[in-house]
């Protein structure tokens, strides 16, 4: 899931800084002239607040579900610290059940997943929709079209880096758990080799 999100999130910030590149070579009058409705004394225009308000509602939501996703995987976690008697800083020296590490090295992964860039160029770009605003009340919309594209691939570019770190992180928590349930069949291989000599 993360590896696929990954690359929806590249291709999309690729397209934005290429639609921005066409934007400017091919109609540079038009990137001064972009606003988000009618030019009216001191009222941001509705676009521009409907753009304002949804950005923050995906904040928000995005928020909301890392928040989850974090509270569920540490809940598990704990749950299977206690079943094997493992104190959450100690790493365990002996083989445990696949299905109990899991839920630890799951717990691990949303732990390291830092989602701040994120949240970051959301704001980024709430802020830029917000500068819109203001300038084209104030007669400044020659750069409404640079903000908001800018906006746009701060936001899928910390997206894409978001996605292609937590796609890494389950990645090796899948490798481990892969080495540590192979690890009892290589013991036992090796057993058989050394008494068939």
């Amino acid at each position: 899931m993360w590896r696929s999100m990954a690359e929806r999130h590249k291709v999309q910030k690729r397209t934005i800084e290429d639609a921005k590149l066409l934007f400017l070579q091919h109609h540079p009058s038009a990137a001064t002239a972009i606003s988000l409705g009618p030019l009216e004394a001191a009222t941001p225009p509705p676009a521009a607040l409907a753009l304002e308000s949804e950005i923050q509602a995906w904040r928000g939501a995005l928020e909301t579900w890392l928040f989850a996703q974090r509270a569920y995987a540490r809940a598990l976690a704990a749950w299977a610290r206690r079943c094997l008697g493992i104190s959450s800083a100690a790493r365990p020296s002996h083989p445990l059940p696949p299905a109990f590490l899991v839920c630890m090295e799951w717990g691990r992964a949303v732990d390291a997943a830092t989602e701040a860039r994120v949240i970051d160029g959301l704001d980024f770009f709430v802020a830029g929709v917000g500068s819109v605003c203001s300038g084209v009340a104030t007669g400044m919309e020659g750069m409404a079209g640079r903000v908001l594209c800018a906006g746009m691939a701060v936001v899928t570019g910390a997206m894409a880096e978001f996605a292609a770190a937590s796609a890494d992180s389950y990645d090796a928590a899948v490798t481990a758990v892969i080495t540590a349930a192979r690890a009892p069949e290589r013991g036992k291989e090796n057993g058989m080799g050394q008494l068939e000599r």
